[in-house]
């Protein structure tokens, strides 16, 4: 590490590897000459003649001051370090007077192959952006062909031209589909096997193990060493064996082949153990040790780890387990006694998850992971998806989280993880909490529930059965009065009770139960089947439990069963079909499980094409120049009346023809726009009348004149200010706000609109930009649907608005605020008659970078 602190640099940040290694790049200064000479050294003469087409065993005193003295403006160059030593180096040179730079890349030749020049390329490109760079350039020997397979894996469309034994290569930095969609596989590839280097350990050691009955050590030494199918070990300094097994007195002592440490000893020795790890080179540490009222620095903690190549998992978890023969990993605080299954859990409380697995166990759950991520310093949910994705043994995810890290990338992660596996998620504390929330787990598919008990309930059933592609279920019972109680649920679920093509009484036996339920099964009017039975003697129920599994034989449709005077968990041993104590259980589940569909069949494609062609470098030019013209100490920046039009003209968004005015120029406006006109008050008062402010209709300049008087008797100087406006034909009043998120960007709510919208409360928010599949969906949400069809409105022109306002907001985040309303949809279609923007000075983005932040 340089004296200049190079980690303090905006461009300095930990990655993760293609292989699932971590790392550090950072910007090359002055002090690291020794270093990249000593990196150059260790070459291979083949690599050094690649990168410099001329044989070079060592870098001139010359070449290493050209190297490191850079501005990271017109000449940038970055080093990466792994374990405080070079791995690899790169750098790009402005050419003189053009908006385009030349990129060069030199990767240790026991480091090839891990991803690393693809990553210090899309940093390389992130910097020249910010700095007004759009094109790299490059110059390849031919037969480099691991260099160019670099540049040609990483995005860009590139133009390639040879001569003479050299590939000259030239290429756009902008962040197309392409190059957006290949960080994203490289992302999910990387962070995948980081976790799965955790997850799937060649060894494992209990730091802290420990013989004292009740201690933390003792409890996970004793799973450890008989639940993980690798090799363990066991550390205290204080023992030589711990329950029989040997143990060793430092880290330093354990075999080179352990990659992952349980760590469970004092807080105060914590940051000594993990250094200790990293000089092992270990992969991964769980830390069950809680640092909460410690002086632990836990941010310094994780910044060294990740520099050198170890994840960190906690503090405060409660450990990690599998009971898969292939990953059986036994490796928790409390024994995860589960059967193997389809479910992978992520807890971020410990205690909630001794809970839930207790409960788990009682439903006999079949699990494929269990991860209790603690207070989430570094391992997060969404490393945890990007590895489930593709995790063949993992059917259903289940998520209890307190808070988001990055929200944004997990709601990207989450949905397209959602396309393949549900997610089922209780959410509280921060991560509960406001529009931004609610518009996340919508806009990711996310199954959310309120309790974890509901949690279980759920994944159980989509573990185990189809998911719910219709709202039609039928209820069979042999009890009237459970029938009416399940009938109510679903309707309440948002399902609709149909009857089956054979119906039962209190007489039917339960050997009548498969006939009926394949019956139901086969009817194509029915899209799923609520079994209930009550029994007339206790003895029946394992009677219809059997009867009732047979009769689910090879469903293609949801089957859930209802035993009265029965358990939670599957309807009869081994069986997949599963059994409630009571229906509003049941039918609550299938109601999720159909909103899942719902959300699958209409929301989990990529957005559409536009519906008409937007301009987004002519609404560049208007923010900037509105921006531009703002006082400098101005941060909020309101557009006026035709800045406004004009921007959302440029992304095809109708407002209604208007101009300010005057009370003495108002009929002159009024006639030049046309009769009918509406005049408002800029500072107008809540109501529709012209003592608030708000005069429609008029159809004269009597009446503009007639108009404005009442105003300025009621308003006083509050109506020196006007809007003359062409009436729009009446219609459903909407409202359409985006706001700009830190962490999420910008955010569409949409819902009821008028003078009334914040009182009337009725809307419903996404992410933007948003599918019209998206924006059709968000209606149906609202009483907006119902509104228009009720005014028999077609509500295309409305999604078409929605649509076109939430990517103006997204693809521009120097709007703040973007509020139309009233948006008034009528047979001429969806018309904005009031618009406020708010812009803000803000920092163009650089695109996608990955980073562990």
């Amino acid at each position: 590490m340089s004296n200049d602190e190079p980690s303090e640099s905006p461009w300095a940040s930990s990655v993760v590897l293609g292989s699932g290694d971590t790392a550090f790049i950072r910007p090359l200064t002055r002090d690291d000459r020794p270093a990249l000479a000593e990196f150059h050294r260790r070459q291979s003469p083949e690599s050094i003649y690649r990168r410099f087409f001329s044989p070079k065993p060592e870098l001139s005193a010359k070449e290493l001051d050209h190297f490191t003295a850079v501005d990271m403006v017109d000449r940038a160059a970055l080093a990466v370090e792994s374990h405080d030593e070079f791995i690899a180096w790169a750098s790009y040179e402005r050419w003189p007077g053009r908006n385009e730079a030349e990129a060069a890349f030199m990767v240790a030749d026991d480091r090839q192959g891990e991803g690393i020049a693809t990553l210090l390329l899309e940093h390389l490109a992130a910097i020249a952006r910010s700095n007004g760079i759009e094109r790299f350039t490059a110059e390849v020997l031919g037969d480099n062909r691991a260099m160019l397979a670099v540049f040609a894996k990483a995005g860009w469309p590139l133009q390639r031209r040879f001569d003479s034994g050299v590939v000259d290569l030239d290429w756009d930095l902008a962040t197309t589909d392409e190059f957006l969609d290949s960080v994203e596989r490289r992302e999910q590839r990387a962070d995948s096997r980081a976790v799965a280097r955790i997850l799937i350990p060649r060894a494992v050691a209990v730091i802290g193990a420990s013989e004292r009955a009740g201690s933390v050590g003792d409890a996970i030494w004793r799973n450890v060493v008989d639940g993980v199918d690798a090799p363990t070990y066991a550390v205290n300094p204080r023992h030589d064996t711990i329950h029989g097994h040997h143990c060793h007195r430092s880290i330093s002592d354990l075999p080179d082949e352990v990659s992952l440490a349980i760590v469970a000893v004092p807080a105060l020795a914590l940051d000594d153990t993990i250094d200790e790890c990293i000089a092992k080179r270990m992969r991964g540490a769980v830390i069950v040790t809680s640092v909460d009222d410690t002086d632990v620095d836990v941010a310094a903690l994780v910044g060294r780890a990740r520099r050198n190549g170890l994840r960190i998992i906690g503090p405060s978890s409660m450990g990690i387990a599998s009971p898969r023969p292939e990953t059986r990993l036994q490796a928790a605080l409390v024994e995860v006694a589960l059967p193997a299954g389809g479910v992978a859990i992520s807890m971020q409380s410990g205690s909630l998850g001794g809970s839930l697995l207790r409960k788990a166990r009682d439903v006999d759950l079949g699990i494929s992971w269990f991860v209790s991520l603690g207070d989430k310093s570094d391992i997060s949910a969404n490393d945890l998806l990007q590895f489930w994705e593709y995790d063949e043994n993992t059917t259903v995810v289940a998520m209890y989280t307190e808070s988001f890290g990055n929200p944004r990338k997990f709601a990207r992660i989450a949905r397209r993880v959602s396309r393949t596996r549900p997610i089922v998620a209780v959410r509280t504390g921060a991560a509960a909490t406001g529009e931004m929330a609610s518009a996340l787990y919508q806009q990711a598919g996310l199954i959310e529930v309120p309790t974890v008990p509901a949690l279980l309930e759920t994944v159980r059933v989509l573990a185990t059965q189809p998911v719910l592609r219709g709202p039609r279920v039928a209820v069979l019972t042999n009890s009237r009065s459970p029938g009416t109680l399940a009938g109510a649920a679903l309707t309440a679920a948002g399902l609709e009770p149909v009857p089956g093509p054979v119906t039962l009484d209190w007489s039917a036996r339960s050997t009548e139960y498969p006939a009926a339920m394949r019956a139901a099964l086969d009817d194509p009017d029915i899209d799923g089947l609520l079994v209930i039975h009550a029994p007339a003697v206790a003895d029946d129920v394992d009677a219809a439990a059997r009867d009732i599994d047979a009769g689910a034989s090879d469903n293609t449709k949801p089957v859930v069963a209802v035993l009265l005077g029965g358990a939670d968990g599957p309807v009869a041993p081994g069986s997949r079909v599963p059994a409630f104590t009571f229906p509003e259980q049941a039918a609550a589940v299938l109601g999720r499980s159909y909103a899942y569909a719902r959300w699958l069949r209409d929301e989990a494609c990529e957005p559409d094409e536009k519906f008409r062609p937007v301009d987004p470098a002519a609404a560049h030019v208007i923010i900037a120049d509105a921006v531009a013209a703002a006082a400098a100490n101005d941060d909020d920046i309101h557009l006026d009346l035709a800045t406004r039009r004009r921007l959302l003209a440029t992304y095809g968004i109708d407002m209604a023809p208007a101009t300010e005015s005057t009370p003495a120029s108002a009929v002159a406006d009024a006639t030049e726009i046309g009769y009918p006109v509406a005049v408002k008050a800029l500072r107008r008062r809540p109501g529709r009348s012209a003592r608030a402010g708000v005069a429609l209709d008029l159809a004269s300049d009597d009446d503009v004149t007639e108009a404005v008087a009442v105003m300025r008797d009621s308003l006083g100087d509050d109506a020196d200010d006007l809007i003359v406006q062409a009436m729009t034909s009446p219609g459903v009043d909407v409202r359409i706000r985006c706001e700009h998120d830190d962490r999420l960007g910008a955010i569409v709510t949409v819902g009821l609109g008028g003078a009334q919208a914040d009182t009337i409360d009725d809307r419903t928010s996404r992410l933007a930009p948003v599918s019209p599949a998206s924006a059709t969906t968000m209606l149906g949400e609202t009483r907006l649907a119902a509104a228009l069809d009720v005014a028999d409105f077609d509500s295309w022109s409305l999604v078409d608005a929605v649509v076109l306002a939430a990517q103006l907001a997204s693809d521009h985040p120097e709007i703040a605020e973007l509020d139309l309303n009233p948006v008034i949809v009528s047979d001429d279609g969806a018309v904005v008659t009031d618009a406020a923007i708010r812009l803000v000075r803000h920092i163009a983005e650089d695109g996608p970078l990955r980073r562990l932040d």
